[in-house]
């Protein structure tokens, strides 16, 4: 079974550098990953960079300036120039034209900053319109609320996308919501997740390298491995043919 770590993070001036990311690739027994670009940083040509080095183990989404007037026209050239699966989109940008765009080209917009946001009814309009676009929601939401019952409004509007099929959903971020590894107090949400958009629309992310100040790469691969209510099945899905079903990781 190919692992696919659904979210990682490189860059020349945060986090770590391609060469940091693919050593822990090895050592955790992770055969691809997706490069998630990170708050703040339109430098996409690092990320095509990466794919070009490392052929068949990257696909990519960037990032652009969603305020600025010509976003639209960014959006455009860097999917082109450098071979963007899509972008990650903060669910709050209020730029009508980020959005049409990611309609238009028919890339995923992989959803970040705050349930709040995830739940306003632009971006369920959004997912309405683009049906040839993907929407990916980031860390279960960003994030469910682990001292509330699984259920509880906010959460059970973020399961509502199953509804759509053009909706993931990622399991990952643990460590910034849960109480501590092995993060137990989750599994009610994950399984409720389970039930409403099934294995083969969810998919796992270490979020490397940030995961690395509560756990490493193996242990946060491990855990989904440990929960007996996944079959083999599910994790096939979770951890790999989803992502290799969703992104063109290239030949390698």
């Amino acid at each position: 079974m190919a692992i696919v770590d659904g979210h990682v993070h490189v860059g020349l001036t945060k986090y770590v550098v391609v060469e940091v990311l693919v050593a822990q690739m090895e050592a955790a027994g992770i055969d691809k990953a997706l490069l998630v670009q990170y708050g703040g940083c339109y430098n996409n040509a690092y990320l095509k960079d990466c794919m070009d080095r490392f052929p068949g183990r990257f696909a990519a989404l960037g990032a652009v300036d969603y305020k600025a007037p010509d976003a639209a026209e960014q959006i455009r050239r860097e999917v082109a120039a450098h071979n963007l699966a899509g972008l990650r989109i903060p669910a709050a940008v209020d730029n009508e034209a980020v959005w049409d765009t990611v309609g238009e080209l028919g890339i995923m917009a992989s959803l970040s900053g705050g349930m709040q946001y995830m739940i306003e009814p632009r971006i369920e309009d959004c997912i309405r319109r683009f049906p040839n676009a993907r929407f990916r929601i980031e860390h279960m939401g960003w994030f469910p609320d682990v001292d509330r019952p699984p259920g509880y409004p906010e959460y059970e509007r973020v399961l509502g996308y199953a509804d759509y099929p053009n909706v993931v959903f990622m399991l990952s971020g643990f460590y910034a919501f849960g109480r501590g590894y092995p993060y137990n107090e989750v599994i009610p949400f994950v399984k409720q997740a389970l039930e409403r958009f099934g294995p083969d629309r969810m998919m796992w992310g270490s979020d490397f390298p940030p995961v690395s100040n509560s756990e490493t790469c193996e242990m946060a691969l491990a855990l989904l491995q440990s929960w007996d209510f996944l079959s083999e099945e599910d994790l096939a899905w979770i951890l790999g043919k989803t992502g290799l079903t969703i992104f063109d990781f290239g030949e390698g």
